[in-house]
This record gives C-alpha cells, sequence and structure tokens, in this order.
C-alpha cells in the first residue's frame, strides 16, 4: 500500500514487499527493540549515527566533536546511552560490535560538530564537510569527495557520521584529539592533521616531555 492522495487515501502499491520504497505497517503491544551490528576495522575507528537510543556496547568508546581549532578535531566522550540521532566517532578494537535499544534514558547532546544520515544520501553541506579515512597510515577527518555531476555534495553513507566546518576553512583534514590532551603549536603542519610517534615508534597524542619526535614523518626537537 501507499498513502495515495485525499480522494484515495490508500492504494494498491505494485512495488513489491522487498521494494526499498515499501512500507509496512504492523501492530504491537510494546516499544519495538532495534539492534545494529558496526563493524570496526584494523584502524580501530569508525563513525556512527543511528535512529534509536541505544546502550554502548562494552569495549566501545563514543565521541562527538566539540571544536575545531588548530587543525583538531576536539573529541568528547558519549558515556552509557547514545541518543538517537547524534553522530559520533567510534574507538575500537577491530571487530564486530552490537548496539542494543537503551533501558536507560538518554541525555541529549550540545555543541556536536559532527552530522549523520540514517541511509545513503547526498549531502550539500553549509561549509566544508570532512570524514573519516586513512591517509598514508594516520586516522583524520579528511575532506569528503564530492561527486563529479554535482560538485557541492558528496554522498554519504547510511548510519555514517562527517563532519562539518562552516565558513572559510583552509584545512585539508583535521586530526582526532582526545579528551584532556593538548595539540603541538609550534610545529608547522602542512595538511592540518598531526601523526606523533616518539623514537620506539609508540604513537603519543600529544608531546608532553622534552625529546625527540616524529611528527608527521619528519623529527622534531622538543626542549
Amino acid at each position: 500500500w501507499n498513502w495515495g492522495t485525499a480522494a484515495a487515501p490508500l492504494t494498491t502499491w505494485a512495488g513489491g514487499v522487498d521494494s526499498p520504497s515499501a512500507w509496512r505497517l504492523v501492530a504491537v503491544d510494546e516499544e519495538p527493540e532495534f539492534t545494529y551490528n558496526l563493524t570496526v576495522g584494523e584502524a580501530g575507528w569508525a563513525t556512527l549515527m543511528l535512529g534509536f537510543d541505544a546502550t554502548i556496547p562494552a569495549g566501545v568508546k563514543a565521541y562527538t566533536v566539540s571544536s575545531t581549532e588548530n587543525g583538531w578535531a576536539t573529541l568528547e566522550e558519549v558515556t552509557g546511552t547514545l541518543p538517537a540521532k547524534t553522530a559520533v566517532i567510534i574507538e575500537a578494537v577491530k571487530g564486530d560490535y552490537t548496539f542494543e535499544t537503551a533501558t536507560e534514558a538518554a541525555v541529549a547532546v550540545a555543541n556536536n560538530a559532527l552530522e549523520g544520515t540514517l541511509y545513503p544520501k547526498n549531502i550539500t553541506p553549509k561549509g566544508t564537510a570532512y570524514v573519516l579515512s586513512i591517509v598514508e597510515g594516520t586516522v583524520g577527518l579528511y575532506k569528503a569527495t564530492l561527486n563529479q555531476s554535482n560538485n557541492t555534495a558528496f554522498l554519504n553513507n547510511a548510519n555514517k557520521a562527517y563532519l562539518v566546518v562552516e565558513g572559510a576553512s583552509e584545512s585539508a583534514s583535521y586530526g582526532l584529539r582526545l579528551p584532556g590532551t593538548t595539540g603541538i603549536e609550534n610545529v608547522t603542519v602542512e595538511n592540518g592533521v598531526k601523526a606523533i610517534f616518539d623514537l620506539t615508534g609508540r604513537r603519543v597524542e600529544a608531546i608532553t616531555a622534552p625529546g625527540i619526535y616524529i611528527v608527521n614523518g619528519k623529527k622534531v626537537l622538543v626542549k
């Protein structure tokens, strides 16, 4: 069935039950429960937006983006219940995670620069759009690839988030800065993403002590 017109409020639907445009009305006695399975890849990061309040699974951290400054996207953790239609960046080890309908009330999230879609959609952002990606081994938010037929829009996948920076944004990308860490203000980075490693090859979020570090592939001496 479809809604038809005012004169014929219900008309026969010929598209079949498997058509993406088909909707069915089902009587329920209680609030329905939903689940969503998220696959996190080798890099340990993903994005997500769900249409229902969901319990964040064990081993998963969900972050909003509270600000974008100096090439950094500052992350703020959401704990307990992920509110419906809240776009987040997910951190977890590689694997599959099930988000189930929450039993606890969700608290609305304010000041989130992330947006998202519940189904594949062409987005024309009010600003510059960035999507989660890996470039030369560095995880960050990189400028979205615009459609060839329409260089003002990009295709965002279902249940995925993206970042919008309004106004003139000269950054080609934004690095991810976890809560409580600080960026490096005295190092110039061409692409806006600061990938920092110590001499043992261990990645660090910020330089907190003097020494020699590898910043975006270049040695930097911090006194």
